[in-house]
């Protein structure tokens, strides 16, 4: 019996050692790194304008800021580049170039916030060796040239403004895309009033390019540009879900189209309406104009057009291998549809 009871006593005091103490050490702090450990953000207020960038990193704005001088705002000359305007305005004047002027770089972010008056363009990249530039969030506002003007591929512009841009200039531009990009999102108003030039552009991109759910509205009145358009996609682009209203009013031009494609481009679900109403002096005006083996499919197209002094007037007009379907086209001055060289007719309401 004693034997049995030394064993149960062992017994307990060995438990008794296996759990520990009652009352255990605090949890050991984080060992993870912050933000500004990761990557160290730059602040750039007032007395760092303008700024010339030749260093990759990640720059934000503590204030807004007024360009005076003769030059750009920011010159970027460096990839891996990201600028977070945190929802301030850079305020530009007629001396002054462009709000972002970058050079033939990669990987460039611009968000979250507004280039007002420059002289130029508000944000503004000429080399299509540039590649991967992100504009989101953006207001560019009362340029003389362009809003958003990227000539660099596989870029991006999503949820930017392009407000009364390219007024009483020539070759003016709302935002413009380089090959594989894309415009998403986006409302271009009030721009390219009294515009001139060869040609000039709502919203443009190059090839395989999408433009997607975007608004142009109310740009180039009384434009005398020989070829307006408001959207244009070539080569393999889409163009889709967008609202095209009340351009051209009063254009003087001999080419107008509210969306063109071509060469393999989609046209899908567009809704293009009122514009153009009081053009005059014009050869040719198109609410769709399709070339060359495109899909237009599901669009609207209506109102269009209502001075029927031009030569020659179409709401949808399509040549060579193009698949037209599911289109309502109505109420446009001159032909409603019209179709050359092999193009294959689904269902359209084209009266």
């Amino acid at each position: 019996m004693k034997r049995i009871f030394l064993i149960l006593t062992l017994l307990a005091v060995s438990s008794f050692a296996i759990a520990g103490d009652l009352n255990p050490p605090a949890a050991p702090g984080s060992t993870m790194k912050t933000l500004g450990e990761v990557e160290p953000r730059i602040p750039l207020g007032q007395a760092d304008f303008p700024v010339s960038i030749h260093q990759s990193g990640s720059y934000y704005l503590t204030e807004n800021v007024t360009i005076s001088t003769a030059s750009n705002a920011f010159y970027i000359a460096a990839d891996d580049v990201s600028i977070d305007l945190m929802g301030f305005t850079i305020t530009g004047t007629s001396n002054s170039s462009c709000g972002v002027s970058i050079g033939s770089q990669k990987n460039i972010s611009i968000s979250n916030g507004t280039f007002d008056g420059f002289g130029y363009s508000g944000i503004y990249c000429p080399y299509n060796t540039a590649q991967n530039i992100h504009i989101e969030n953006v207001v560019a506002e009362n340029c003389a040239k362009a809003g958003i003007y990227i000539l660099a591929n596989e870029n991006s512009v999503e949820n930017c403004r392009v407000l009364n841009c390219g007024t009483n200039r020539a070759y003016a531009c709302g935002i413009a895309v380089g090959s594989q990009s894309r415009v998403v999102n986006c409302l271009v108003e009030g721009c390219g009033e009294n515009s001139s030039g060869t040609t000039v552009y709502a919203i443009t991109g190059n090839s395989s390019s999408q433009i997607v759910g975007n608004i142009v509205k109310g740009n180039f009145g009384s434009s005398s540009a020989d070829h307006i358009y408001m959207i244009k996609g070539i080569d393999g682009s889409i163009v889709k879900d967008n609202i095209v209203v009340q351009n051209g009013i009063n254009a003087n031009t001999q080419h107008f189209y509210t969306i063109f494609v071509s060469d393999g481009s989609s046209c899908v679900g567009n809704s293009v309406f009122e514009n153009a109403s009081g053009i005059s002096s014009v050869y040719t005006a198109y609410g769709i104009f399709a070339d060359n083996c495109c899909v237009v499919k599901g669009n609207t197209v209506h109102g269009n057009f209502s001075n029927p002094s031009t030569t020659y007037f179409c709401g949808l007009s399509a040549i060579d291998s193009c698949l037209i379907d599911s289109n309502a086209i109505y109420s446009n001055t001159g032909t409603n549809l019209y179709t050359l060289n092999g193009c294959v007719l689904g269902t359209n309401v084209a009266p």
